[in-house]
């Protein structure tokens, strides 16, 4: 029983991202002590839950993890550059800048203007049909594929160069928490595998 409940809690802990190398360079052999995480997106509590959850992965004794939202709140109006100008002069090994903008769509939101969805207000040749009933009787909804999150990757070196480049795809639909994890946990498995934490 004990090994069932075990396996059971590693299966819900794997993660559900799937990370693409798309460049790489060789890393040095010096050690790492010191990672900056930058969630890289214009919304603030994004940013931050991102960040958060992220660095509780990353860290180790090893590792000394900083979180851009708290060392450099206001980063974006400098740019990539500014917070690689920043790693310089803090002692900071590594900078990885994972694309988060538009990471969730806010499912309450009513919809943009010109896509209205009240059949009144549409030509009728247009409907489509959301539900169907099959010749058993069944009533059947439409079914969309799982949601996928696709976010590009970079990690730098402390003089700024890129190291390794990647996108992310996770199975996660919209949960920020559960996605943080799900990318984290890859991003931190394929960079240490590759040499480069």
């Amino acid at each position: 029983m004990r090994i069932f409940l075990l396996a059971l809690l590693l299966a819900g802990c794997a993660s559900t991202t799937d990370v693409t190398t798309r460049y790489q360079q060789t890393p040095d052999d010096s050690p790492v002590q010191r990672l900056l995480l930058v969630a890289h997106t214009p919304e603030s509590n994004v940013r931050e839950t991102w960040e958060l959850t992220c660095k509780d992965i990353f860290a180790n004794r090893q590792l000394t993890v900083l979180l851009s939202h708290q060392e450099l709140p206001l980063w974006y109006e400098g740019g990539k550059q500014r917070i690689l100008d920043w790693a310089k002069t803090h002692d900071v090994q590594r900078v990885l800048v994972v694309e988060l903008t538009h990471l969730l769509i806010d499912a309450a939101a009513p919809p943009a203007a010109g896509n209205n969805l009240n059949p009144m207000d549409n030509n009728a040749d247009n409907l489509q049909p959301t539900w169907q009933i099959g010749i058993g009787g069944d009533l059947k909804k439409d079914t969309l594929p799982d949601a996928l999150r696709e976010h590009g990757a970079e990690l730098f070196d402390g003089n700024g160069d890129p190291l390794w480049t990647g996108v992310t795809v996770t199975h996660e639909a919209s949960e920020l928490t559960a996605i943080s994890k799900s990318q984290c946990s890859a991003l931190k498995k394929t960079l240490e595998k590759q040499g480069y934490l």
